[in-house]
């Protein structure tokens, strides 16, 4: 999963940089192939991002060297499009004056892109998470305020997210968002924060409110705004007292804030399964190639199932929900073990390969000799 750190503070507490550099690394655990920061300074915004080690880019692009009281960064997992310089967060929007980061997966994102870009945006990216950037951009160009533009732009987005963003315009200010990713707000003294999970807020404050589906707003160095998102694309404002109400302080220790407050990671990462199911799904929706594959198992004369170590447990979990939920019998194999069948395989049969790597050697070997 992403991960999100984004602080605003006040200027006589000087550079907000290296705050969300700490973020970040307390957001390494969480798996990552990306990293960048956006921070707005003396000189205006400043994105700089690549894919990397925070470390490696941090030293390549001198994240120490920017200054500024307002910024936000970002660890990229690939959903959409590789792991590469371009496809890092943050992403902007034309005029250079947003910058945004993102958690999940925007499930209407190629219709989203291809309207934009009919309506003469250049996106250079190929990530879900750009369009949104232009999205805002082309609301803010009419609407009221900026808070007016994210909820007419929230309105279009199908699909899971925790967006934190700059608006150059209110250089002081995050904006944020979330449905069905996780976000949590830090409350500290003349800094508040805005971050994924709660061991990035630590060093800042103990104070958090977590943010619901549903939910955006705006912090600024002394000020929490939070608004829910209404049917239609209206909004109203959650009153003070109730997100005052809503605070609550964190006791962890560091390692145990590392865990999310589990006793240790395994079981954490099973809880968290749901949420991976459901980005999984919806970052899938929109691809024909799924229906396709789908109507290939549907209609395979007999199915193999391949896996090596714990993709093969991955297969045998997926031969269950096949035989359980669409009726099809296969056979899970254990890719080395493949030349057993070898024998018996034919026309119409079909073999699904699962790799987490995708370089398994006896998984690709069993793959090349079905085939």
């Amino acid at each position: 999963m992403c991960g999100i750190i984004g602080i605003t503070q006040e200027p006589d507490k000087g550079n907000v940089t290296p705050l969300i550099v700490r973020g970040l690394e307390k957001l390494e655990y969480r798996g990552y192939d990306s990293v960048g920061i956006a921070v707005v300074g003396p000189d205006g915004l400043v994105i700089r991002k690549a894919a990397g080690k925070l470390a490696d880019v941090r030293r390549r692009l001198g994240f120490d060297e920017v200054y500024g009281y307002t910024g936000i960064g970002h660890t990229r997992w690939a959903t959409h499009g590789p792991p590469n310089d371009v496809n890092a967060h943050p992403h902007s929007d034309c005029t250079g004056r947003i910058a945004l980061v993102h958690n999940g997966v925007v499930r209407n994102f190629a219709s989203l892109r291809r309207a934009v870009e009919a309506r003469g945006h250049r996106l250079v990216s190929e990530t879900d998470t750009e369009v949104v950037a232009h999205l805002i951009e082309e609301k803010a160009a009419s609407a009221p305020s900026f808070v007016d533009a994210l909820a007419a732009a929230l309105a279009e987005v199908e699909g899971s997210y925790a967006l934190a963003m700059i608006y150059l315009d209110e250089p002081d200010r995050i904006y944020f968002a979330r449905m069905k990713s996780p976000l949590i707000l830090g409350i500290g003294e003349g800094r508040n924060a805005v971050a994924s999970d709660i061991p990035a807020l630590l060093d800042i404050t103990r104070r958090v409110v977590v943010i619901e589906d549903g939910e955006f707003g705006w912090i600024s160095p002394r000020e929490v705004r939070l608004f829910k998102l209404l049917p239609g694309g209206g909004y109203r404002e959650i009153p003070q007292a109730e997100v005052a109400a809503r605070v609550k302080v964190v006791e962890w220790t560091p390692e145990a804030a590392s865990k999310g407050g589990y006793p240790h990671f395994m079981i954490k990462e099973i809880f968290e399964q749901p949420q991976v199911l459901r980005d999984t799904f919806n970052g899938l929706s929109e691809d024909p190639n799924v229906r396709v594959a789908a109507e290939v198992v549907a209609s395979a004369r007999r199915l193999y199932v391949v896996g090596a170590g714990t993709s093969f447990h991955a297969g045998l979990a997926f031969t269950y929900y096949l035989s359980r939920l669409a009726g099809l019998a296969s056979i899970p194999l254990i890719a080395s073990e493949f030349k057993v069948y070898l024998n018996s395989v034919g026309e119409g049969d079909v073999v699904v390969a699962v790799s987490q790597s995708g370089e398994t050697f006896d998984t690709l070997e069993a793959v090349r000799h079905f085939k």
